[in-house]
């Protein structure tokens, strides 16, 4: 159990979507007794330079003895309003390292209410659904990609994600962006912080990479949020409700997923505590 009023914070690094250390996608999780201010909060997330530092928050009790939290994220740039793999790596420390009462937890999230389960060395999310919506390909984007053509264009106002769909997995593992070109690109009009470039797969249903240089991070590792995108995405065109999918970044990750109902969805992967300290202010 975590004393209140400790002079230092104390912090994780997580590799999650994956089974072993140095894979999967980073994430920092620090544990409050309540949330800082913002700027201090950007500049501890700026200091771990991961793709998204979480920060937790017990609701109306101490930890080790609620399973109910507040969460938040911060890449090295801004606050976001919804990720994945940093709730992955938070769960996984609440459960393993802190201990909860109950077999899940909730999370408080700008996004709502999300679920965490712990169940044969895997975590379970339970997130809401952002389905994308069809969208004229913004030119500007197309190019600073180095993409001829895709087959279709989508966005997720929700998730603040733009999706390209290409018409094989070997382009979208290829691809090489000119991140700077991206960051001055006319976005049509379009409002996203985020671009999902994704295709059907040999080896998995489909496999996608995330790019966000608008929110300090070029390439994301693994991206769970961008996932409750793809899901609904997918399950049109493939008519199935489960998928296996891997986020085809160096470091990759896989992902497993399952449309609910009430416009859920539940993403599953494992994670690997690889730091733990005390941050001090």
């Amino acid at each position: 159990m975590i004393q209140q009023k400790l002079p230092y914070i104390p912090i994780y690094q997580v590799d999650a979507f994956t089974t072993r250390a140095f894979g999967g996608n980073p994430a920092a999780v620090c544990l409050l007794e309540e949330f800082p201010g913002d700027n201090l909060m950007r500049e501890i997330a700026a200091e771990m330079n991961l793709s998204e530092t979480a920060f937790v928050v017990p609701v109306k009790a101490i930890f080790g003895e609620t399973s109910h939290f507040a969460i938040r994220w911060f890449t090295p740039e801004v606050e976001v309003p919804l990720c994945g793999h940093a709730t992955l790596a938070s769960s996984l420390v609440l459960f393993s390292e802190i201990g909860v009462p109950d077999k899940t937890i909730i999370f408080e999230s700008k996004s709502g209410k999300l679920l965490a389960r712990f169940e044969k060395g895997q975590i379970t999310l339970d997130f809401p659904l952002n389905p994308p919506k069809e969208v004229d390909p913004p030119k500007d984007i197309l190019t600073s990609l180095n993409i001829k053509d895709c087959l279709k264009c989508a966005i997720s106002e929700g998730a603040e994600m733009l999706l390209l769909h290409l018409a094989d997995e070997e382009t979208v593992r290829t691809l090489k962006p000119n991140f700077p070109l991206m960051l001055k690109a006319d976005k049509s009009g379009l409002n996203f912080q985020g671009v999902i470039v994704t295709a059907q797969a040999r080896d998995y249903d489909f496999i996608s990479r995330y790019f966000g240089p608008w929110e300090g991070l070029n390439e994301d590792p693994v991206t769970g949020s961008a996932h409750t995108v793809l899901a609904p995405y997918w399950e049109q065109i493939l008519n199935k409700e489960t998928f296996h999918a891997f986020q085809a970044s160096r470091r990759g990750g896989e992902l497993k997923l399952k449309i609910k109902e009430n416009d859920r969805v539940e993403i599953t992967g494992g994670g690997k505590i690889v730091i733990k300290g005390k941050l001090f202010l």
